[in-house]
């Protein structure tokens, strides 16, 4: 996976840093994480890694269209996730779910009407704690 990360970061024309591998890493796990978290995620393998570093390394990646961020709950959070989708964030759990739903006409539309949609993000706030699966 780190060579996929390397290729990747190629690819979009940029420099690879430890710091980009490193979150590149972390995010392909899955889910959705805040700076805070990523910091102290990579604070126990990089001791000497600063937070302005890991908030400069999520904007460069997120600029460059290889990672996703979207806020909730006045929080931002990072996904690789790159499909379109909902991001649910649960008001009673503080869980964020993925839901995967047809986006394309709303693209399409804005695009219709000559607006390029570069990346769209949709947050709905629910209460998920009678939710049986996700």
């Amino acid at each position: 996976m780190e060579t996929d990360n390397v290729e990747l970061l190629r690819k979009k024309g940029l420099k690879v840093t430890p710091q980009r591998i490193a979150i590149l890493k972390l995010l392909n796990r899955g889910g959705h994480f805040n700076g805070e978290q990523i910091f102290e995620e990579l604070k126990k393998t990089e001791p000497s890694i600063s937070l302005s570093t890991v908030y400069n390394t999520l904007d460069v990646l997120e600029k460059s269209g290889i990672i996703n961020s979207f806020e909730a709950n006045g929080i931002t959070w990072y996904e690789m996730r790159r499909i379109p989708h909902i991001n649910v964030f649960c008001i009673d759990t503080n869980e964020i779910i993925d839901m995967d739903v047809n986006l394309e006409s709303i693209s399409e539309q804005l695009n219709e009407k000559g607006i390029k949609v570069i990346n769209l993000s949709l947050v709905a706030y629910a209460e998920c704690s009678s939710l049986k699966e996700h």
